[in-house]
């Protein structure tokens, strides 16, 4: 599965510490403030660390993926990738296919931190969904760019976790999933599985 890379460093590593979990009904202003303040939050934690001149890059990687490993509900996003494919994975291969996805997603945006410049990230309004999700818009500020960057969240608990990111009109879920999409279809559950292992390890 090739890697999806995002338009922008900062974008990608935030974009890879906000995903996640279950929605009730229609979310409302109390909400939609929550969301917001949510990706105010781990984008203030991202940059406070990608700006910590004290640190080394391996060391600002470290907690940057710790951030996006514990912001993640990666059965959910695993559900939403593979989409009707998951009746398809038994619960061996689901195990498996969510713990891979895990590593292969937290590798790719560790690695876009190697070419971290001067960006900066606006977060703007708070749009409540039909299903309770909120989705929240920002704007990517880079060498005189503004990429609109917008976090579709869902409320899990009492935290609000990001379920999608939508970089420029493109959803990185839909992306995964059409890749996936045509890896089962062709090949079936266990060579998706090895394609994202083979990714993580560099070999594929």
């Amino acid at each position: 599965m090739p890697a999806t890379a995002p338009r922008t460093v900062l974008a990608a590593t935030v974009a890879a510490a906000l995903l996640a979990g279950a929605a009730p009904a229609r979310a409302d202003a109390a909400d939609e403030q929550a969301a917001q303040g949510a990706v105010q939050s781990t984008i203030d934690q991202v940059m406070t660390i990608l700006g910590d001149g004290a640190l080394s890059l391996d060391e600002k990687k470290d907690q940057v993926e710790a951030i996006a490993i514990d912001s993640f509900d990666f059965d959910v996003i695993s559900r939403l990738v593979l989409a009707r494919n998951w009746r398809k994975f038994d619960e061996s291969q689901r195990s498996e296919f969510t713990e891979v996805f895990k590593r292969h997603l937290s590798a790719t945006y560790r690695d876009t931190l190697d070419s971290f410049s001067d960006e900066s990230i606006t977060v703007d309004e708070a749009r409540s969904e039909s299903n309770g999700d909120v989705t929240v818009k920002s704007v990517v500020h880079v060498d005189g760019d503004d990429i609109k960057v917008n976090y579709r969240l869902r409320k899990r608990g009492d935290r609000w976790l990001g379920i999608d990111v939508v970089i420029e009109g493109v959803s990185l879920v839909q992306n995964f999933r059409a890749q996936a999409q045509e890896i089962v279809s062709n090949e079936g559950p266990d060579a998706l599985i090895e394609k994202l292992r083979a990714r993580v390890h560099g070999t594929g």
